[in-house]
């Protein structure tokens, strides 16, 4: 159903009433209106018609940085992990694509496990997460901005799952909205939600937790904890990353996949 020319529709995330922004295009056929919440500050576009025609592949050809960002991504995870004491924890990467994060993390010796509603996990094969299980870390990189119900997002982890750390990942929105904002994405309609520092203050206070925000990345906590030495992870990681020792888990992953193996020989 399309609210092009409503006034207001539900928030998504707090299900207030959400006041009409702006109408642009998306996919390059289908006008679609956005509404900004007064209430908790997330902007949204209306109830997306076209998400599957915009999923029709898990990694966008366009999306030549996907390598890199991987990296990145790891280099800061490990580190903040490492200089916060979690290192035995379980996590879970929420939205994690082909699993190429999750192989990276376990080869740091973090154990981590891949879940994805729209791709297959391909390279940390063995390590599917569950988002129905529990765990003491949560990832979500590249989620919060494709979230189509972000209420339900955040009360599966942060409401039931209650893990110690949620970290994610998302360019954050500033008013007054400017319709060109390049995040936006209209050509691609993945992009349908948008979270400003309005957002996760009333996410951080809904569900009883602290964050700390720097840059693109965002850490929720069930404690609070030492706010510089997260600030310095999250801006210096690829600096301090080499300064830092890992223990590997390939090797042990390894034999784990060659005794299943075996075993479902002998079946």
């Amino acid at each position: 159903m399309s609210h092009v020319n409503a006034d207001t529709i539900s928030c998504r995330m707090c299900s207030a009433d959400a006041l009409f922004s702006f109408r642009r295009k998306v996919l390059g056929k289908y006008e679609a209106g956005y509404y900004l919440c007064p209430a908790c500050g997330l902007l949204q576009s209306e109830s997306p018609c076209w998400l599957d025609e915009a999923y029709g592949e898990a990694l966008a050809a366009a999306d030549t940085g996907v390598m890199q960002r991987n990296l990145w991504l790891m280099k800061t995870t490990a580190v903040l992990l490492q200089l916060l004491g979690m290192q035995g924890g379980r996590c879970l990467d929420y939205g994690g694509g082909h699993g190429v994060l999750t192989r990276l993390m376990r080869d740091h010796g973090f154990d981590f496990h891949c879940w994805d509603a729209h791709a297959k996990n391909l390279f940390a094969r063995g390590f599917d997460g569950d988002p129905e299980a529990s765990y003491d870390v949560v990832t979500a990189f590249e989620v919060l901005e494709h979230l189509a119900d972000p209420q339900a997002f955040f009360d599966g982890i942060l409401g039931r799952m209650k893990p110690d750390l949620l970290l994610v990942s998302s360019e954050l929105l500033h008013e007054p909205v400017d319709p060109d904002w390049h995040y936006f994405y209209f050509a691609t309609g993945q992009h349908i939600a948008f979270f400003q520092q309005k957002t996760l203050a009333w996410i951080a206070a809904r569900y009883g937790y602290h964050y700390v925000s720097c840059g693109s990345l965002h850490l929720f906590m069930r404690a609070p904890r030492r706010t510089a030495v997260i600030r310095l992870a999250l801006r210096f990681a690829p600096r301090i990353y080499p300064l830092l020792g890992f223990a590997s888990m390939t090797a042990g992953d390894h034999r784990r996949m060659m005794r299943e193996r075996d075993l479902q020989g002998d079946d």
